[in-house]
Protein backbone atom coordinates (compact mmCIF):
# COMPACT_ATOMS: atom_id res chain seq x y z
CA UNK A 1 0.00 0.00 0.00
CA UNK A 2 1.26 3.29 -1.27
CA UNK A 3 0.53 6.21 1.65
CA UNK A 4 3.01 8.70 -0.28
CA UNK A 5 3.19 9.28 -4.05
CA UNK A 6 5.80 11.58 -5.90
CA UNK A 7 4.85 14.27 -7.79
CA UNK A 8 7.89 13.25 -9.76
CA UNK A 9 6.52 10.39 -10.66
CA UNK A 10 4.01 10.10 -13.84
CA UNK A 11 0.37 8.76 -12.93
CA UNK A 12 -1.41 6.19 -14.95
CA UNK A 13 -3.58 7.13 -17.73
CA UNK A 14 -5.99 4.54 -16.60
CA UNK A 15 -6.46 3.08 -13.37
CA UNK A 16 -6.72 -0.05 -14.51
CA UNK A 17 -3.84 0.22 -17.07
CA UNK A 18 -4.59 -3.59 -18.55
CA UNK A 19 -8.22 -2.63 -19.38
CA UNK A 20 -8.81 -0.71 -22.32
CA UNK A 21 -10.32 2.41 -22.37
CA UNK A 22 -14.10 2.54 -21.66
CA UNK A 23 -16.16 3.38 -24.78
CA UNK A 24 -19.83 2.54 -25.11
CA UNK A 25 -21.23 -0.10 -27.12
CA UNK A 26 -22.51 0.88 -30.21
CA UNK A 27 -25.98 0.10 -29.79
CA UNK A 28 -25.64 3.22 -27.05
CA UNK A 29 -23.14 5.18 -28.49
CA UNK A 30 -25.03 8.06 -30.51
CA UNK A 31 -24.06 8.58 -34.04
CA UNK A 32 -22.11 11.95 -34.44
CA UNK A 33 -24.82 13.13 -37.11
CA UNK A 34 -28.32 12.15 -34.78
CA UNK A 35 -29.39 15.21 -32.46
CA UNK A 36 -30.33 14.06 -28.67
CA UNK A 37 -34.07 13.81 -28.77
CA UNK A 38 -36.58 15.71 -26.43
CA UNK A 39 -39.01 13.21 -24.29
CA UNK A 40 -42.15 14.01 -26.59
CA UNK A 41 -40.28 12.53 -29.16
CA UNK A 42 -39.17 9.80 -27.57
CA UNK A 43 -42.93 9.11 -25.99
CA UNK A 44 -44.00 9.20 -29.67
CA UNK A 45 -42.15 6.16 -30.27
CA UNK A 46 -43.25 4.17 -27.39
CA UNK A 47 -46.22 1.55 -27.59
CA UNK A 48 -49.89 3.10 -26.50
CA UNK A 49 -51.19 1.73 -23.71
CA UNK A 50 -54.48 -0.41 -23.93
CA UNK A 51 -57.96 1.52 -23.54
CA UNK A 52 -59.62 0.42 -21.32
CA UNK A 53 -63.20 -0.38 -22.42
CA UNK A 54 -65.92 0.17 -19.94
CA UNK A 55 -69.25 -1.96 -19.57
CA UNK A 56 -72.18 -1.24 -17.66
CA UNK A 57 -71.53 -3.67 -15.14
CA UNK A 58 -67.74 -1.97 -14.50
CA UNK A 59 -69.37 1.42 -14.64
CA UNK A 60 -72.21 0.06 -11.65
CA UNK A 61 -69.11 -1.22 -10.11
CA UNK A 62 -66.95 2.13 -10.15
CA UNK A 63 -70.00 4.31 -8.88
CA UNK A 64 -69.99 1.55 -5.87
CA UNK A 65 -66.29 1.31 -4.68
CA UNK A 66 -66.63 5.30 -5.20
CA UNK A 67 -69.30 5.40 -2.74
CA UNK A 68 -67.84 2.84 -0.69
CA UNK A 69 -64.64 5.11 -0.33
CA UNK A 70 -66.33 7.99 0.14
CA UNK A 71 -68.85 6.56 3.21
CA UNK A 72 -65.51 4.97 4.62
CA UNK A 73 -64.86 7.50 7.73
CA UNK A 74 -61.38 6.37 9.04
CA UNK A 75 -60.30 6.19 5.09
CA UNK A 76 -61.06 10.02 4.79
CA UNK A 77 -60.42 11.27 8.20
CA UNK A 78 -56.44 9.56 6.81
CA UNK A 79 -56.95 11.62 3.73
CA UNK A 80 -57.81 14.77 5.53
CA UNK A 81 -54.72 14.16 7.16
CA UNK A 82 -52.72 13.74 3.80
CA UNK A 83 -54.77 16.37 1.12
CA UNK A 84 -55.93 18.79 4.14
CA UNK A 85 -59.44 19.50 5.41
CA UNK A 86 -59.50 21.48 1.73
CA UNK A 87 -58.91 18.42 0.16
CA UNK A 88 -61.53 16.29 1.89
CA UNK A 89 -64.40 19.21 1.47
CA UNK A 90 -63.82 18.96 -2.30
CA UNK A 91 -63.93 14.97 -2.46
CA UNK A 92 -67.51 15.27 -0.86
CA UNK A 93 -68.48 17.79 -2.81
CA UNK A 94 -67.34 16.94 -6.26
CA UNK A 95 -68.84 13.25 -5.25
CA UNK A 96 -72.48 14.80 -4.34
CA UNK A 97 -72.37 17.00 -7.36
CA UNK A 98 -71.77 14.20 -9.39
CA UNK A 99 -75.01 12.65 -8.97
CA UNK A 100 -76.28 8.92 -9.32
CA UNK A 101 -74.72 5.86 -10.12
CA UNK A 102 -74.87 5.63 -13.47
CA UNK A 103 -73.68 8.95 -13.73
CA UNK A 104 -70.79 8.42 -11.51
CA UNK A 105 -69.69 5.54 -13.48
CA UNK A 106 -69.77 7.60 -16.92
CA UNK A 107 -67.81 10.33 -15.19
CA UNK A 108 -64.93 7.89 -14.07
CA UNK A 109 -65.23 6.50 -17.45
CA UNK A 110 -64.20 9.90 -19.13
CA UNK A 111 -61.57 10.54 -16.43
CA UNK A 112 -59.80 7.43 -16.80
CA UNK A 113 -60.01 7.42 -20.89
CA UNK A 114 -58.78 10.95 -20.91
CA UNK A 115 -56.14 11.09 -18.90
CA UNK A 116 -54.97 7.45 -19.64
CA UNK A 117 -55.45 6.44 -15.96
CA UNK A 118 -56.18 3.37 -15.03
CA UNK A 119 -54.66 3.50 -11.09
CA UNK A 120 -57.77 6.78 -10.89
CA UNK A 121 -60.68 3.94 -10.91
CA UNK A 122 -61.93 3.83 -7.33
CA UNK A 123 -61.98 -0.03 -7.67
CA UNK A 124 -57.97 0.25 -7.83
CA UNK A 125 -57.92 3.27 -5.54
CA UNK A 126 -60.12 1.09 -2.61
CA UNK A 127 -57.46 -2.10 -3.93
CA UNK A 128 -54.31 0.46 -1.90
CA UNK A 129 -56.62 2.10 0.41
CA UNK A 130 -54.54 1.59 3.16
CA UNK A 131 -51.49 2.88 1.15
CA UNK A 132 -50.66 7.01 1.32
CA UNK A 133 -51.08 7.04 -2.17
CA UNK A 134 -55.01 6.20 -2.60
CA UNK A 135 -56.23 9.47 -0.59
CA UNK A 136 -54.27 11.44 -3.29
CA UNK A 137 -55.76 9.45 -6.42
CA UNK A 138 -58.96 10.47 -5.01
CA UNK A 139 -58.50 13.54 -4.44
CA UNK A 140 -57.18 13.88 -8.23
CA UNK A 141 -60.07 11.66 -9.92
CA UNK A 142 -62.24 13.84 -8.26
CA UNK A 143 -60.57 17.30 -9.67
CA UNK A 144 -60.93 15.93 -12.96
CA UNK A 145 -64.12 14.61 -12.20
CA UNK A 146 -65.28 18.34 -11.68
CA UNK A 147 -64.64 19.45 -14.96
CA UNK A 148 -66.35 15.90 -16.36
CA UNK A 149 -69.90 16.95 -14.68
CA UNK A 150 -71.57 19.10 -17.07
CA UNK A 151 -70.97 16.95 -20.02
CA UNK A 152 -71.46 13.63 -18.67
CA UNK A 153 -75.04 14.92 -17.42
CA UNK A 154 -75.88 15.81 -21.02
Amino acid sequence: RVLFRSPLLPRPLHPFPSLPPFSPPPCVAMAESEEPRDFSEIAADMPDDEEIVFTDAMRAEESAALSSLISDGSFLERCEKRCGADGVTLIRKVHSDMGSGENIGRIVEAVVGKYGAPHLRPTSIQERSQEDTACWSLLNLLRYAANEIPAASE
